[in-house]
């Protein structure tokens, strides 16, 4: 059971999100992240990754009380923490995954490191989570990719 006055904030599953790589400092790709599932024994994350038009799948773990995940693809690594930004006058709840991404072989990149973006948003069921953060401007970047604004 939780204190009175705080509010659990969960990664949502199944989702999909829109995602963004940038490895040795350079951008690399766009895409489709889908979390399938979140297991409750385990925590075991399974879904997929789509950057170029295949659905790539992905398996790893979420921690719920650190909000960081971890997950592997035949290709990369990629590990994160969970953020999210309430906006209140639309009733939207974003959610934000960043962090670290490590290139692996079969990859033309392997042992290549860089930072990896993921957001998607859901309906705000309930009082807005208290946060004076602004979302990083990929944050919005990812989310039109979610919207199919740019076309990817």
């Amino acid at each position: 059971m939780q204190p009175t006055g705080q509010i659990e904030v969960s990664i949502p599953s199944p989702s999909q999100w829109g995602i963004h790589a940038e490895i040795a400092g350079r951008p690399m790709v766009w895409g489709v992240l889908i979390i399938n599932s979140i297991t409750f024994t385990g925590n075991r994350v399974t879904g997929t990754v789509n950057f170029r038009g295949s659905l790539i799948p992905i398996n790893g773990y979420w921690n719920e009380s650190t909000k960081q995940i971890r997950f592997d693809s035949p290709y990369a690594t990629y590990s994160g923490n969970l953020t999210m930004f309430d906006d209140s006058e639309t009733r939207i709840r974003h959610f934000i995954l960043n962090g670290q991404v490590i290139m692996k072989p079969p990859s033309l990149l392997a042992g290549r490191n860089g930072t990896w973006i993921a957001t998607t948003d859901t309906s705000l069921k309930g009082p807005t989570v208290s946060n004076n953060d602004l979302p990083p401007v990929g944050a919005f970047l990812t989310s039109d990719i979610l919207h199919s604004r740019l076309g990817y």
